[in-house]
C-alpha cells in the first residue's frame, strides 16, 4: 500500500511538471513596462505613474498566494501533494485594457485570462500548525512563482460537547516570490484568516465548507530600464530615437500595492483523494510610492488616491485543486 501511494505521488509530481512546462512560451503575459514612458516628437519622455501602479495593482492580483483548505490543518503526521490552478479575467474596462495593451508584450496581443498552474505540498506539525510550499507558473509567460506558507489553527478537531457546533478557524501567512522578469523585482505577501466546518457523509466522504479574508501586499521595485527604440525592440515603435541614443527610465516607481479580497470555497476529501473549488473577490484598496510623496504639489503624475482606486476594477479568481492527503 505504501508503494503504491509513493508511485501515485510519482505521477503526480510528473504530471505536474509537465503542466507547468508545457505553457505557450508565446510570451503574451511577460512585462513590457518600457511603454509607461512616453515621448513625445520632441523626444521629452515622461513616466505614468498612475497608468504603471494601476497596471501592477491588477496583474499581481493573479500571482497572489490562494488557500484552497478549510482552516482544520492535516495533523502533525500529516502531507498533502496536490495539483492546483487560478484562472484570473482581467478587468473589462477600457481603462484596463489600454494599461495591458502597455505593460505587457507583444503589443496588444494580450490574453483576457491569466492561468496559473502550481504544485503544492503542505506537512502537518504539532501544536495545530502547517507548513507549505508553493511551485507557480505563469502561462503564456517566463513568470515562476516560488511560494512558501505557514497556517496556525486556533480551534480545529472539536467533534464532542457543545464545541463540535464551533467552527475551526485560523489564520495563515503567505508570501510568493517572483522569479523571470528583468524588468521588476516582484515579493507578493498574504495575510489571511479564514473558518470552516467539516460534514461527514456515510463515514467515507468529508465536505468541508470555508470562508475568509485576506490582504495582499506586493512589493514591486523596477529596475532601471532604457528606452529602446523601434530598431532594437520591434514590437515597440512608439518613438524613433536618435541612432545610438537611448533614454534612461528610472522615472518608474517601486510602489507597495495592498489589496484586499474575500473567498469562499468547499473542500471535498474520499480516502486520499482532496479536491478544492474556491471563489475571490478582490477589491481595490490603497497604494504607496515614494515617488507620490516626494512629489510636489500638482505635479502632472501625481493623482488623488481615490481616483486611482476608482479605476481599479474589483476582480475575481477562480482556483481548483486535486490533491491527495495521506
Amino acid at each position: 500500500m505504501r508503494q503504491a501511494r509513493w508511485n501515485v505521488i510519482c505521477l503526480v509530481a510528473l504530471a505536474a511538471a509537465l503542466t507547468v512546462s508545457s505553457g505557450t512560451r508565446a510570451g503574451k503575459l511577460d512585462l513590457s513596462l518600457a511603454r509607461f514612458i512616453e515621448c513625445d516628437a520632441t523626444g521629452l519622455c515622461e513616466p505614468q505613474i498612475a497608468e504603471y501602479e494601476r497596471f501592477l495593482a491588477e496583474y499581481t492580483f493573479g500571482l497572489a498566494p490562494k488557500l484552497l483548505s478549510g482552516a482544520d490543518t492535516l495533523g502533525y503526521s500529516g502531507f498533502y501533494l496536490g495539483l492546483e490552478g487560478t484562472l484570473t479575467p482581467r478587468p473589462g474596462s477600457a481603462g484596463s485594457a489600454d494599461r495591458w495593451s502597455k505593460g505587457t508584450a507583444p503589443l496588444n496581443a494580450y490574453p483576457d485570462v491569466m492561468f496559473v498552474p502550481s504544485v503544492h505540498l503542505r506537512k502537518g506539525l504539532p501544536w495545530s500548525f502547517e507548513l507549505g510550499g508553493t511551485i507557480n507558473y505563469l502561462a503564456q509567460s517566463e513568470l515562476v512563482g516560488i511560494g512558501m506558507d505557514i497556517k496556525w489553527s486556533l480551534l480545529e478537531g472539536y467533534q464532542h460537547g457543545f464545541r463540535g457546533y464551533l467552527p475551526s478557524a485560523a489564520v495563515r501567512a503567505s508570501v510568493v516570490r517572483v522569479l523571470g522578469e528583468s524588468d521588476i523585482d516582484l515579493t507578493i505577501l498574504g495575510i489571511d484568516g479564514s473558518i470552516s466546518y467539516e460534514f461527514g457523509i456515510q463515514g467515507a466522504v468529508i465536505l468541508c465548507p470555508y470562508l475568509g479574508y485576506q490582504h495582499l501586499f506586493a512589493f514591486a521595485r523596477t529596475e532601471p530600464m532604457v528606452h529602446r527604440d523601434d530598431k532594437t525592440d520591434p514590437q515597440n515603435p512608439t518613438y524613433k530615437l536618435p541612432e545610438g541614443e537611448k533614454y534612461n527610465m528610472t522615472g518608474l516607481s517601486g510602489p507597495n500595492l495592498t489589496r484586499s479580497r474575500l473567498f469562499v470555497g468547499t473542500r471535498f476529501e474520499y480516502e486520499i483523494l482532496a479536491l478544492a473549488l474556491e471563489v475571490a473577490w478582490g477589491l481595490a484598496k490603497s497604494w504607496d510610492t515614494a515617488v507620490e510623496k516626494q512629489a510636489p504639489q500638482g505635479a502632472p503624475w501625481t493623482m488623488d488616491p481615490e481616483q486611482f482606486h476608482s479605476d481599479v476594477a474589483n476582480q475575481v479568481n477562480v482556483s481548483m485543486a486535486v490533491g491527495m492527503v495521506f
